[in-house]
C-alpha cells in the first residue's frame, strides 16, 4: 500500500477527537507506517499550537511518521498550476498546491477534507 499525506485540516480534526471515521483513518494509517507529512502542513499545524501539552504531543508525533521533502521544482511547478487554474476562474490557497504539488511527485494519495483538492489534480484518499 502507498503511503498517505495528511493535510493540514484532517490533522486539526485527530487532534481534537481521534475518535469517528476521520479519526480512525488517521489512527489505521499511523499504525500502519502509510501517513506521511511535509513541510507545508507541519508548519500550518504548529503555528496553530496553544498549550505545551500540544507541541510536545503534535511535535512527537510529526518525528514518528513519513516526511516527504520538498524541491525547488515544486516552487515553479506550484507557481505554474496556480497561474493555470487562475486562468480558469480558480483561485486556491498557495500551501495547498504545494501540498498537491509535493503529493504529485512522491506518487502519494491526499487524505483531506478541504474542497480545494477537488481542482487539483490528485488523488484523494477515501476513508469511510
Amino acid at each position: 500500500m502507498k503511503r498517505v499525506l495528511i493535510d493540514t485540516c484532517v490533522w486539526i480534526d485527530f487532534f481534537k477527537f481521534q475518535i469517528g471515521p476521520l479519526g480512525n483513518t488517521v489512527t489505521q494509517l499511523i499504525e500502519d507506517n502509510l501517513a506521511a507529512i511535509t513541510g507545508v502542513i507541519m508548519a500550518e499545524l504548529l503555528q496553530g499550537i496553544k498549550t505545551e501539552t500540544e507541541s510536545k504531543r503534535v511535535e512527537k508525533l510529526l518525528h514518528s511518521i513519513h516526511y516527504l521533502t520538498m524541491e525547488e521544482r515544486d516552487w515553479i511547478n506550484a507557481g505554474q498550476l496556480s497561474q493555470q487554474l487562475r486562468t480558469k476562474g480558480v483561485t486556491l490557497p498557495l500551501t495547498d498546491i504545494l501540498i498537491a504539488i509535493i503529493a504529485q511527485r512522491h506518487a502519494v494519495s491526499i487524505l483531506t477534507i478541504d474542497k480545494h483538492f477537488q481542482h487539483l489534480p490528485v488523488s484523494l484518499y477515501r476513508f469511510p
